[in-house]
């Protein structure tokens, strides 16, 4: 009996152990409100400060999601756990401290260009923090957002650069449809901003957006996307899973465009979209061994 109870307490203090550590590691974290000045709209990230001679890894998110979707928690964790400093803010899609994800017909006038003031605006504050070797990180659309960042700056404090599950948001073979697109250029051409349904990605035809908000996506077709990423002066890494169902629309020769630009692509097998389940903690893997790689390479 003597030594059940001595097992018990043992068990008892090793989860007070563990529940101490956790809320300790979840104590760092800041909910951080910044003012976008250009856009004069206030936006939110959470900021954790790890170790000053690691780089700051911002991770932006994929569609209408925030920083709360599992996919970038997920990486965050990893990155945390190995003792990054990190930032993951919410674009604010017009919608100051925005907290949650937007649906389709959610009335949308945030643009590309907006996204790209946001995440230019975050780089800044994090150099301001003292912050010199960032490591800037995209899901899915947070992707091509970060690609077309480095697109128009080329910042020396941002160092490389890691995308996952990036692909492109105008074609066909997505379900973009011409006619809806010469109807938003003839709105925007009479000056008119009135919101009309599109189709626009996993949104068919309920996509509510005002023109210029619409075609401002427009320019990250196929083409586009690889000419950027074969463009890039900084180190970059594509992580794909290699169960994504996109490919069933854009065809797995996408993996070989990519390879081509020049990116170091690692394809995670039986992995979706979003790295699901056990393949969170293969993403983890994957964004790990960059950052160490680029840590050693500046060594």
């Amino acid at each position: 009996m003597t030594s059940i109870n001595t097992l018990k307490n043992l068990f008892t203090s090793i989860c007070l152990v563990a529940f101490l550590v956790g809320y300790a590691s979840l104590s760092r974290a800041e909910t951080i409100t910044h003012l976008i000045k250009p856009l004069n709209i206030e936006a939110e990230a959470n900021y954790e400060k790890g170790d000053e001679n690691k780089p700051v890894v911002l991770i932006i998110h994929g569609f209408l999601t925030t920083n709360n979707f599992h996919t970038v928690t997920a990486m965050t964790k990893g990155i945390r756990d190995e003792g990054y400093s990190i930032l993951a803010p919410t674009l604010t899609l017009d919608i100051s401290k925005r907290k949650g994800s937007l649906k389709c017909n959610s009335i949308h006038t945030h643009t590309l260009e907006k996204d790209i003031i946001e995440i230019k605006s975050w780089i800044d504050w994090l150099k301001a923090q003292g912050h010199k070797n960032i490591v800037i990180v995209g899901h899915s659309s947070g992707s091509q957002e970060i690609l077309e960042y480095l697109n128009q700056y080329q910042d020396p404090a941002v160092t490389a650069a890691v995308f996952t599950s990036l692909f492109y948001l105008k074609g066909k073979e997505l379900g973009t449809l011409d006619n809806e697109i010469v109807f938003a250029n003839d709105l925007i051409a009479k000056k008119e901003d009135r919101p009309h349904k599109y189709s626009f990605l996993f949104c068919k035809n309920n996509y509510l957006a005002t023109p210029n908000s619409f075609i401002s996506y427009m320019k990250l077709d196929r083409q586009y996307v690889l000419n950027s990423l074969k463009n890039l002066k900084i180190p970059n890494f594509t992580i794909m899973g290699s169960a994504d169902k996109r490919y069933l629309t854009v065809g797995e020769n996408w993996l070989t465009e990519l390879e081509e630009t020049g990116t170091d692509l690692f394809i995670v097998k039986g992995a979706n979209h979003f790295f699901s389940s056990e393949h969170e903690f293969d993403l983890q893997d994957h964004i790990i061994d960059i950052l160490k790689q680029l840590s050693a390479g500046q060594d």
